[in-house]
């Protein structure tokens, strides 16, 4: 029998700097995350609070009602920041990636920390005119995956974050020309991993 996953509130003991990167890599897991469609906060609604913690956050040297203000933004922020991951947890998920697409972290009973491993890129299709798909196994215990592109040896570029390992595609390409992409998993005690291989191909 299968184990609903655990969801944890830790990010509620957090100090102000990783609060506001924690709810960062929320918004962006949670945007158009299939998974999660009934919200019972809006990501509108969740990024206007986390701009308030910031404006309050660069504030704070101001005096006792800026660091009232600081307080009630925090506040504010985990309170809309509890409300999702209940929803996340009321969701009876058994698969540890499909809750760790959401951005909130698990309770994990083995508490020794583990670095994420690099991924493992295995084809980058270009089967489709003006774009290209990249292929990759999935992480263990990967939030995200954060991807890179570049032509020839320029400078790479962001290719955007993914909540999972599917339909990780760059669009509205060059034909003709040869792309390279990489990849790295955002999650984990070390944070992100180390970029993946590289893989180039030509869009057709």
């Amino acid at each position: 029998m299968k184990h609903h996953v655990r969801m944890s509130v830790g990010f509620a003991r957090y100090p102000n700097a990783r609060l506001n990167g924690f709810a960062i890599l929320v918004l962006l897991c949670l945007k158009d995350n299939p998974l999660f469609p009934n919200l019972p906060v809006s990501l509108a609604a969740l990024s206007a609070l986390v701009r308030a913690f910031q404006d309050a956050l660069a504030a704070a040297q101001g005096g006792l009602s800026a660091r009232a203000a600081l307080r009630e933004a925090r506040a504010s922020l985990i309170s809309a920041l509890r409300q999702l991951v209940a929803q996340v947890q009321s969701q009876g998920l058994t698969k540890e990636s499909d809750a760790l697409s959401s951005g909130f972290d698990i309770v994990v009973w083995d508490n020794s920390q583990k670095a994420l491993t690099v991924p493992v890129l295995t084809g980058l299709d270009n089967s489709v005119p003006g774009q290209l798909q990249l292929w990759l196994r999935a992480v263990r215990n990967a939030k995200v995956y954060q991807v890179e592109f570049r032509v020839g040896d320029e400078p790479w570029q962001d290719g955007g974050i993914f909540p999972n390992t599917q339909n990780i595609i760059f669009p509205n390409l060059q034909a003709g020309t040869f792309y390279s992409a990489r990849v790295r998993a955002v999650g984990g005690s070390e944070k992100v991993s180390g970029w993946s291989a590289t893989l180039t191909a030509i869009c057709l």
